[in-house]
């Protein structure tokens, strides 16, 4: 089993407000805080390092009750084996609405490859060290306070390291045991009428999108990966019990895909429990999960979740015998004293005996 122990301890609890001199009724409040990582598991050893947060407001973007703040997060750690992450969450709203929402990933960390399909094992797995470095995103202009047009694009290179010489990775008999660069961008459509983007507890969110991965954008891998991102959220006996909804599927065609980019059901962010996120991949992927959440007392809150799904490697193969259904609890830490944005850590579980603890900023969906 996955086995981790992280400790989070407030070591800086700063606030800055800031006024444009040039016009008063534009007010930018900026706030900051940060956090030291401390911990350990038994892939890294002592883990040490910081989470930060950044807000930044300002009134022509917080009206007709939409709440859409800019917010970056960066996350580094260092590792006693020598093993460096280090990431960066945007979301950015312009004084003209127009949203960037992105993640830069660089990441030198030993890894595992558990083959591909729903039968994969969580004790069967071959090690590999994955260098890599990634920005992807989307970039959307709104038309209505609502729907934004725009685009996604992704952008990754990857260093593969294979020391076993008899695995199926140092065979080449899997697509991409090379690594190389994945380049794609493609159209994207949003509908987004959530109260808040840092914590919503009303409206709906949809996200349609192609990326196209090409040799024509100087991408080593070519195929096409559509995505369908729905979520809702509404209030349940009172403002601070909150239910949200999310189904996800995330599809590819083409046989062209690095194995590292196949579509997976485990993560922070996606069925928490399985007791690793590559355990489950393959070129096709569909989950639900639904969360309930609770504000507790002072800046602590609570969940519970529930959620199932599979990868398959057709649309047609998907069936209801191959679904994993996870479920978990977790507790909540609002990080900025009067900004819903939150430290999380959940614990998860599997109907088929795995879990796995999951430390994170920001809610999963």
């Amino acid at each position: 089993m996955r086995k981790s122990f992280l400790i989070f301890l407030t070591i800086i609890n700063l606030t800055i407000g800031v006024s444009a001199q040039e016009d008063s009724t534009n007010v930018k409040p900026i706030k900051f805080t940060a956090y030291p990582a401390l911990g350990s598991s038994p892939e890294t050893g002592f883990v040490g390092g910081f989470i930060g947060f950044f807000v930044l407001k300002n009134k022509a973007q917080n009206t007709d009750g939409f709440y859409r703040p800019t917010s970056i997060s960066p996350y580094i750690v260092y590792t006693q084996q020598k093993q460096f992450l280090s990431k960066i969450d945007i979301d950015v709203f312009t004084t003209k609405g127009i949203n960037i929402n992105g993640n830069f990933r660089y990441l030198n960390f030993p890894d595992k490859f558990f083959g591909i399909g729903n039968e994969t094992k969580p004790m069967t797995y071959e090690q590999y060290t994955n260098q890599y470095i990634r920005v992807n995103g989307r970039i959307m202009k709104p038309k209505t306070d609502n729907l934004y047009l725009g685009f996604f694009f992704d952008m990754q290179f990857n260093n593969i390291i294979i020391e076993e010489t008899t695995s199926m990775l140092s065979q080449g008999s899997i697509t991409g045991f090379e690594g190389g660069r994945t380049l794609g961008i493609g159209p994207s459509l949003l509908f987004d009428s959530r109260n808040s983007t840092l914590y919503p507890t009303d409206g709906h969110f949809l996200n349609l999108g192609v990326t196209a991965f090409s040799r024509a954008f100087g991408s080593e891998y070519n195929y096409l990966s559509y995505t369908l991102d729905f979520r809702k959220y509404f209030e349940f006996l009172g403002p601070k019990n909150i239910i949200a909804f999310q189904f996800r599927a995330n599809l590819n065609s083409g046989d062209d895909i690095p194995f590292y980019k196949l579509n997976r059901l485990g993560g922070g962010e996606r069925l928490r429990g399985i007791e690793h996120k590559n355990l489950y991949v393959s070129r096709q992927s569909l989950f639900t999960q639904v969360e309930v959440r609770q504000d507790l007392f002072w800046r602590l809150g609570g969940v519970i979740f529930l959620g199932m799904g599979e990868v398959a490697d057709s649309f047609s193969d998907f069936n209801m015998k191959d679904m994993r259904l996870t479920y978990g609890l977790g507790g909540r830490f609002q990080a900025l004293k009067d900004e819903k944005l939150n430290i999380r850590l959940d614990l998860g579980f599997t109907d088929n005996g795995q879990y796995a603890f999951y430390l994170s900023v920001r809610e999963a969906f």
